[in-house]
C-alpha cells in the first residue's frame, strides 16, 4: 500500500504528540504496561484489589482469550482466570503470578477452574489483620446472586488462605447474596471494617446495593452497620477511606443512570450522609480509585469512556478534595490521547513512600491500531499539577 511522505510524517507526529501529552501537563507521569500479551484480554483490576508494602505493589486481574467482535468486551468468559501482577520498584517493572498456584483455589465468575474448585468453608481461627506482610480478599461467585467469599495471606500475596465463607445477616432485607468485591479498612488486630456489594432479585429486575459491615473476631462473623444510599438504586464497586477515628468516607459507582456518588459517615460508618458527587461519569459507569494522601489531601482516580464526556476525551482522569470530600478539583487527564476505545477504567491505587501514587486500570490503544486490551500502570506526583 503507498502512502505518500508527507502523510507518513503527520502519521509519526501524531503518535509521537500522543505518546507524551499527558507529560506535557505534568513531567512527572510514567505510563507502563503491567500485563499485555497479543491474543489475550487483560481487564478489571478493580474486581481484585490492589495491595502495597512500601515500595512492593501486588494487583489481581483477569486473563481471558482475547475474541474479535463489534460490540461488548472482546473475550472469552469462558477461558477468564484470575492473575496477579507484583512490582518491587515501586510500579515500574512488573512479574505475573498465577492465582490458582498461590492458592486461590475457589471458581468464580471471572476464575473459571471446572473441576479443580474447591469451595469455600467457615474460618476455624482468628485473622490478624495488623500483620505486616497481611492482604485480604473478596472474591464474588456471580454478579447478583452470589455468594462471596474471602482469602488472606501473610506473605504478601504470594500464598493465599481459603477460601472462606463470607456470611452476614442483613436484618429487613432478603438479598439473593453478596457479591463483594475488595474494599476493606483495618481497624486493629482483629477488627476489620468491609464496605460489600450485595445483590437483589425481584422477579425478573436485578440490582445490587452497598452495605457497611465489620468483624471484631478476626474475620470468623461479620456485623452488618448499615445500608449506603437508596434502596433499590445500583449502586457497586465502593472505595472507601477513613478520615478519623469516627468519620468515613466512601465513593460508589452506580449506573443506569451512571453516577459517581460519595457518602460520609461521622458515626463510624452506622449511618450516611450523601455529599455532592465528585466527578461526572459516562457509560454504565466506572468504579473509583479512592486515595488519602500524604499531605491529608484525597485522590480520586477513574475512567472516562465517552469521547464527548470530557474535553479531553476517552482516558484516565484524576480529581483532589482538600476538604475531606466535601469539594473537589477539576478533573486532570492522566493518560488520554493514544487511541483507547471506551473498554477502560476499573482502576485502583496505592501510595508509594515518596508520596507518588500508583494507579492500576486495564487499557487499550484499540483505536491506534492495536485492539487487545492490557493492564497498566500511571506513575504520578500529586504535588505537580
Amino acid at each position: 500500500m503507498y502512502i505518500s511522505v508527507k502523510v507518513f510524517v503527520i502519521l509519526i507526529l501524531s503518535s509521537v504528540l500522543s505518546c507524551v501529552s499527558a507529560k506535557e501537563k505534568n513531567k512527572d507521569i510514567d505510563n507502563v504496561k503491567v500485563y499485555y500479551e497479543k491474543g489475550k484480554y487483560g481487564g478489571w483490576p478493580a474486581n481484585w484489589g490492589i495491595w502495597s508494602w512500601g515500595n512492593e505493589v501486588l494487583v489481581g486481574f483477569t486473563q481471558a482469550d482475547f475474541v474479535d467482535k463489534e460490540r461488548g468486551h472482546t473475550f472469552d468468559q469462558k477461558s477468564s482466570i484470575t492473575k496477579f501482577a507484583r512490582s518491587i520498584d515501586g510500579g515500574i517493572s512488573w512479574s505475573i503470578e498465577d492465582a490458582y498456584d498461590a492458592g486461590i483455589t475457589e471458581g468464580t465468575v471471572e476464575h473459571n477452574l471446572g473441576n479443580k474448585s474447591i469451595p469455600a468453608k467457615p474460618l476455624a481461627e482468628s485473622i490478624d489483620f495488623t500483620n505486616p506482610n497481611f492482604a485480604l480478599t473478596f472474591r464474588m461467585c456471580d454478579m447478583y446472586i452470589g455468594p462471596s467469599s474471602f482469602y488472606y495471606s501473610y506473605d504478601r500475596g504470594k500464598t493465599w488462605v481459603g477460601a472462606f465463607e463470607l456470611k452476614v445477616d442483613f436484618p429487613e432485607r432478603d438479598p439473593a447474596g453478596i457479591v463483594a468485591r475488595t474494599d476493606y479498612i483495618v481497624e486493629g488486630k482483629h477488627e476489620l471494617t468491609a464496605f460489600l456489594t450485595v445483590g437483589f432479585k425481584d422477579g425478573d429486575k436485578k440490582w445490587r446495593e452497598v452495605a457497611c459491615v465489620r468483624t471484631s473476631d478476626g474475620g470468623q462473623s461479620w456485623k452488618f452497620l448499615s445500608w449506603i444510599g437508596s434502596h433499590k438504586i445500583n449502586s457497586i464497586m465502593p472505595s472507601s477511606v477513613r478520615l478519623d477515628e469516627s468519620r468515613l468516607l466512601t465513593v460508589i459507582r452506580r449506573t443506569k443512570p451512571p453516577r459517581m456518588v460519595s457518602f460520609l459517615s461521622e458515626d463510624n460508618g452506622n449511618s450516611w450522609t450523601q455529599l455532592a458527587d465528585p466527578v461526572k461519569v459516562d457509560y454504565n459507569g466506572n468504579p473509583p480509585a479512592l486515595l488519602k494522601l500524604k499531605d491529608g489531601r484525597l485522590s480520586l482516580v477513574y475512567g472516562i469512556r465517552g469521547e464527548k464526556t470530557m474535553s479531553e476525551g476517552i482516558g484516565m482522569y484524576v480529581s483532589y478534595s482538600s476538604d475531606e470530600g466535601q469539594s473537589w478539583s477539576e478533573p486532570e487527564l492522566l493518560r488520554g490521547h493514544d487511541g483507547a476505545c471506551w473498554d477502560i477504567g476499573y482502576p485502583r491505587s496505592v501510595l508509594l513512600p515518596d508520596g507518588k501514587v500508583v494507579a492500576i486500570y486495564y487499557y487499550n490503544n484499540a483505536n491506534a491500531g492495536d485492539k487487545y486490551r492490557y493492564i497498566a500502570a500511571t506513575i504520578f506526583d500529586p504535588d505537580l499539577k
